[in-house]
Parts: structure tokens; sequence; C-alpha cells
């Protein structure tokens, strides 16, 4: 079985093919919301345990700079919800 991080790096290549053939920095977009839906409905598990797992990972690499805050690409933001949004590098 594929662990949280493998399903999370299989849906990044995913989104990485489709930026290089679309052209559309909202490809590499990345919101909490979304890949907690999509990997819940994957695993069958629980949004809110999935949820914790996946914001833990994305910090994670977003200090490895693997993933880039919201604020690294947009600056600061008066929508809460923006600590939520990622960005894949291209």
């Amino acid at each position: 079985m594929s662990t949280l991080a493998q399903k999370m790096d299989k849906h990044f290549d995913w989104q990485r093919t489709r930026h290089s053939t679309s052209a559309d920095p909202m490809d590499l977009f990345v919101s909490v919301d979304d890949l907690v839906g999509y990997l819940a409905a994957q695993t069958r598990a629980d949004e809110r345990t999935v949820r914790r797992a996946v914001k833990t990972e994305l910090e994670r690499r977003a200090d490895n700079g693997l993933v880039y805050r919201w604020a690294e690409v947009h600056g600061a933001s008066l929508r809460a919800d923006r600590a939520d949004h990622y960005f894949l590098p291209a």
C-alpha cells in the first residue's frame, strides 16, 4: 500500500504533467481542502485525520522548499484560508 506522501507525490506529478501541457500556472496550485477530499476518497479515511496528515506533510515540504506557501508567491493576504494554499514548483 502507498503511504499518504506517496499518493501526494503521484497527484503532484499529475499536476506538473498537466501544467507542462497547458502552461496554466493554476495547474500548480494546491488547496488543502481539495487535496484532502481527493485523498480521503482514495483511502476511504476520515477527512479530519487526512487533513492533519496532509497539512503536516505540506508544511514539511514547504520548509524543505519542495512546495511554496501562498505568502511566498503572492505576499500576505487578509483571507484566512490562504494559509491552506500552496504552489508546486514548475
